[in-house]
């Protein structure tokens, strides 16, 4: 009760009395204000990662996301997902990019500190304000203090679930599953402890690279592949520069032939006038009455013939010419066949071994009966793939390989399943669910029936286990590969039955991702130009946050 009202109750009670109860009323205010901001602020759960984030499941219903590590440490946090109409998708991803400070390009510049893309089409997670239920433009909010904290623990490539129900990743086993080809010294390889926080390697690495550091035989093979890697690219290298200097050589031998035949192409047509006019005169001559007339015409004759013969005799000159220029661009253009042979060749071995260096990224589609290969967020190729009851819906299923076991000789897998629905989903409305720590586990059996149903071609299977590391991943569902699925990007897949506002609202953009990771290229959705900076434009104030 307010003092106001406490006089009206109480009408014999002092000042100091009443001052009592309005400081006690105060008190009980601010409590009841802090823990409405305790409840709504996002705080993160007091719990931690060992090592580098290999997971993050966002709970659509709960307003949650949980980041699993590989030693099964987690973090867990309130989020913001997209209001009604702009529904954070249900669906797979992965980081894609990362930004400790970041503006939004389509929504007033609002800012997106620690912001971490999962779709080129603006799907991040990223620091914001949480009013304890879904209010983003399609994002995933998370509390300013967990961002901050999780940002140097993420990857590119960390796989990124949203879920409408919360479910926790499960150890599972299965034939189907990789295994990584044989460690050098399987007696070396004994786990050492890291954590997160420890550097590995340079800063040049690539960020797809597995940190493999606590197996020491496993890290020798992958420096080992660096090395063939890094002197087949030394290779590709000298062949792109033979390549380049033919097709230096191609070029200066095709311009003054291309010239050439221009200049012979305007003589041809002048020669063709002044046989026209030879004609002309032939016929004028025939017809002449008077031998005025005759000797007019003789002239104009004797004229056109002069022109026409040195027209001919420049044509036959210069096609000699063009003769001679086309057999030596020819003889050039056979000798850097052979050079480009050799490059192309060259080229695909560099990235065959860089490959190897790389976890390797595998989608199954029951729609389209295909499996996908992906490394370094780039396509690698696809193949027909059997699944049994074709009839019959797969469900979604995410398969990771987290680490290595046995020695080093096996790699241990975790499954997260996604369940298909349609309805009930969170909006604007809805409040926050219940803090109950039990978050249901995915059905090991079931997980692990989707992979019954499969069938890989054995030269598929021995080509990919080569790139077996700890990060592999694979995918099997109902649905295709999202569109997000493009340049620069792991698979991306959504669940047709969800709400896919947070996507579909979105305009369409365009991007440029040559050199992406080296400098940065044209980001307009964001508000990037080729070269990784900001257009100049003055910072508008935020009406609301992304």
């Amino acid at each position: 009760m307010d003092h106001l009202h406490a006089k009206q109750q109480h009408p014999k009670l002092g000042l100091a009395s009443l001052a009592m109860i309005a400081l006690a009323s105060v008190s009980t205010l601010d409590s009841a204000s802090a823990a409405s901001r305790q409840r709504h602020s996002g705080d993160a759960a007091e719990e931690s990662l060992s090592r580098d984030a290999v997971m993050a499941v966002v709970s659509i219903k709960d307003q949650h996301v949980t980041i699993y590590d590989a030693d099964g440490g987690r973090m867990r946090a309130r989020v913001s997902s997209g209001r009604t109409g702009y529904e954070t998708p249900v669906g797979v991803y992965s980081v894609l990019q990362k930004e400790e400070e970041h503006y939004s390009n389509l929504y007033d510049d609002a800012s997106m500190p620690f912001m971490q893309r999962i779709t080129w089409s603006g799907v991040a997670l990223h620091g914001g304000a949480l009013p304890g239920y879904p209010a983003s433009h399609g994002c995933v909010r998370l509390p300013e203090s967990f961002a901050r904290r999780l940002f140097p623990m993420t990857k590119i490539g960390m796989r990124v679930v949203i879920s409408y129900d919360d479910v926790a990743p499960v150890e599972i086993s299965h034939p189907l599953l990789l295994k990584p080809t044989p460690p050098p010294a399987i007696d070396a390889a004994v786990p050492i402890a890291m954590s997160y926080h420890e550097d590995y390697g340079d800063e040049d690495r690539s960020p797809f690279e597995p940190n493999v550091k606590r197996w020491p035989a496993r890290l020798a093979q992958l420096e080992a592949l660096k090395s063939v890697a890094a002197g087949k690219q030394i290779e590709a290298d000298a062949a792109n520069s033979q390549a380049d200097e033919m097709k230096q050589i191609v070029a200066e031998k095709k311009e003054p032939r291309d010239k050439t035949a221009k200049a012979l192409r305007k003589l041809e047509a002048a020669k063709k006038s002044a046989d026209d006019k030879v004609a002309r005169a032939d016929k004028g001559l025939a017809g002449a009455k008077s031998p005025k007339a005759v000797a007019n015409w003789e002239a104009t004759k004797a004229k056109a013939v002069k022109a026409a013969e040195d027209l001919a005799a420049k044509l036959a000159a210069l096609s000699a010419t063009l003769a001679t220029q086309e057999s030596e661009l020819q003889l050039a253009m056979q000798q850097a066949a052979p050079v480009e042979e050799a490059r192309v060749a060259a080229v695909a071995r560099a990235k065959e071994a860089k490959r190897k260096t790389q976890p390797v990224s595998i989608f199954i589609s029951l729609k389209t009966q295909k499996l996908y290969v992906r490394q370094g967020h780039e396509p690698v190729f696809e193949s027909p793939v059997t699944i049994s009851e074709p009839e019959r819906p797969i469900g979604t299923h995410v398969y990771t390989a987290v680490d290595f076991t046995k020695d080093g000789k096996d790699l241990r897998w975790t499954a997260v399943t996604l369940e298909h629905r349609g309805s009930n989903y969170a909006s604007s409305d809805d409040r926050l669910a219940s803090d109950a720590e039990g978050r249901p586990q995915t059905e090991a059996g079931k997980a692990a029936a989707a992979l019954d149903r499969i069938t890989i071609p054995a030269d598929v299977i021995e080509r990919v286990s080569e790139a077996a590391w700890p990060g592999s991943s694979l995918i099997i569902s109902d649905e295709p590969m999202s569109k997000e699925t493009s340049k620069a990007t792991d698979f991306v897949v959504l669940i047709s039955t969800e709400p896919q506002g947070g996507i579909k609202k979105r305009p369409k953009q365009f991007f440029r991702y040559d050199n992406f990771y080296r400098d940065s290229s044209d980001d307009f959705y964001y508000g990037y130009d080729r070269n990784g900076r900001r257009p100049y434009y003055p910072r508008q104030k935020p009406l609301f946050w992304w």
